[in-house]
């Protein structure tokens, strides 16, 4: 006997068939099924709304009972890293007065001993062909052609034409923009401290008696070793016939050997050295600008991506020493005796500008404004 009648197979194929037709004329889209969808949209918002209502204190009763420890580890976490920060914006200040103070007294130039004028950007912004702007400051400011340019994130340009209340600032990118800079890093001072040799009291080191090597990993260590030895005669029993000596004479001592070792480490903070100076060149707004002159050489350390980038300052720079300018983000090698080149991501996002900073700083007499 059939599973369905011959009626029963021909309902199902028309709703099969009815049901295809439905989904293909939803899918084409047709303004009768949209009227009808937004329909019973409208019609049963009202319940939807109604079983949101019901279900959200659940649902948050639900994730506070479940989730209450991540969320109490996630706030401990946030906590301690607000923390740090405050710590380190403490110590950054401090650090910025000592540098500050430690300057005037030893009579060093700094971009804090000039004056500043503050000027927004009014001209156009910068763009691949141009890269200039126009500044609401000019001459009756004080400002000078050749000034440097700053903003908070560090060095911008130079000034390259005055007007008595505007002034037109070239951007570090331009072709035309030269400035000296010097890389600096800062490395370990273990790395600084020459491999210490260890000996035999005779005088001949370790590693030429047996073939063994001796690393430095630490800063300084300094350790003692004491070894002390007792060795206790016993009597003989047989000089003291018919006697019983006591346990304690007649148990053999072991010889004792007692060593005590001290090490001491000390850390050393570490050291920021100059890797070498050279000239930042500016190659469009399209490139990033690459400092030239730099030698390959291992003296401090070979320049790496990500060693910090500042002004040099002398007697032949528009812009006063230890300005940031940026982080090598690049290092190319030429052939021969041309060197290396780096090319340097800036500090400063030359594409964002809006308020600038003119340090009022005029190299000696007789520098070029090039």
């Amino acid at each position: 006997m059939a599973i369905y009648s011959a009626g029963r197979r021909r309902t199902i194929i028309v709703l099969l068939l009815t049901s295809v037709l439905l989904i293909t004329l939803d899918l084409r889209g047709n303004a009768v099924f949209n009227g009808i969808r937004s329909g019973f949209e409208y019609a049963f918002r009202p319940f939807e709304i109604a079983g949101e209502v019901v279900a959200r204190p659940v649902s948050r009763v639900w994730k506070g009972v479940t989730q209450v420890d991540d969320l109490e580890d996630e706030v401990a976490r946030l906590q301690e890293i607000v923390d740090r920060q405050r710590q380190a914006e403490i110590a950054g200040d401090n650090a910025l007065i000592e540098n500050r103070e430690l300057r005037d007294l030893l009579d060093i130039e700094s971009v804090a001993n000039f004056d500043l004028v503050q000027a927004s950007i009014i001209g156009s912004s910068p763009s691949n062909f141009d890269q200039r702007v126009e500044i609401s400051a000019g001459s009756t400011d004080g400002i000078r052609v050749g000034m440097p340019v700053v903003n908070s994130a560090g060095l911008v340009g130079r000034i390259t034409q005055v007007n008595p209340t505007t002034a037109v600032v070239m951007l570090a990118t331009d072709p035309q923009y030269h400035v000296p800079v010097k890389v600096v890093a800062e490395i370990p001072a273990a790395e600084l401290i020459e491999e210490p040799v260890t000996t035999t009291p005779s005088g001949v080191p370790v590693d030429e008696l047996d073939g063994s090597s001796t690393t430095s990993t630490t800063s300084t260590t300094t350790s003692t070793s004491t070894s002390t030895t007792t060795t206790t005669t016993l009597p003989d029993p047989a000089t003291f016939p018919g006697s019983t000596l006591p346990e304690e004479l007649t148990t053999p001592v072991d010889t004792t050997t007692t060593s005590t070792t001290t090490t001491t480490t000390t850390t050393l903070p570490p050291v920021i050295i100059t890797r070498e100076t050279g000239v930042l060149d500016g190659y469009g707004g399209d490139r990033l600008p690459r400092v030239r002159f730099i030698a390959d050489s291992p003296q401090f350390g070979r320049i790496e991506p990500g060693d910090a980038v500042l002004t040099s300052g002398g007697s032949e720079s528009l812009a006063p020493p230890n300005i940031p300018v940026g982080r090598v983000a690049n290092v190319i090698s030429n052939a021969g005796t041309q060197g290396l080149e780096l090319e340097v991501e800036l500090n400063a996002d030359l594409d964002r500008l809006n308020f600038l900073t003119v340090v009022l700083y005029l190299p000696p007499q007789g520098s070029s404004l090039n």
